[in-house]
């Protein structure tokens, strides 16, 4: 099972930022145990969504040839709940990207209110035909950000 939490990249700069939206849905899996009385999206999924995010924008600055692996976060905060109806705006800085890896910060408002941020992540990069086909990943890529070519 492949979960995604991007729903639309909204705009992008290639090599530079990404922002993109997720709307959080009681109907998604995870709230079925997180928590049943008081459903919240769980921080670990919200950092997922940034990955996600920032691999999208890797994807398309290295010419749709690789995606992302996570190395490292560091200076994560949670600053408040993320709940069904809520709509998540994801916006991502790459701080620097060479041929081996990228560094980026992010942060996740809800209602421009910021309700989680990393203050630093580094990646390593992964050959997009060891991870899906790379015609069907730009297809969705294209998808997400409504681009006709």
């Amino acid at each position: 099972m492949r979960l995604l939490l991007i729903d639309k990249i909204l705009e992008y700069e290639k090599g530079e930022s990404v922002t993109g939206v997720k709307e959080v849905a009681l109907s998604e899996d995870y709230f079925t145990d997180h928590f049943p009385r008081f459903p919240v999206m769980p921080g670990a999924l919200q950092l997922e969504a940034i990955v996600q995010l920032v691999s999208w924008l890797v994807f398309v600055t290295k010419d749709f040839s690789v995606k992302t692996r996570v190395k490292e976060v560091s200076g994560v905060k949670f600053s408040g709940f993320v709940r069904p109806g809520d709509k998540m705006v994801i916006k991502v800085n790459i701080s620097s990207i060479d041929e081996n890896g990228a560094e980026f910060s992010a942060k996740v408002l809800v209602d421009d209110k910021t309700r989680t941020s990393v203050k630093a992540g580094s990646l390593s990069f992964v050959d997009i035909a060891e991870l899906e086909d790379p015609e069907e990943a730009k297809t969705f890529f294209n998808m997400l950000t409504e681009r006709t070519e």
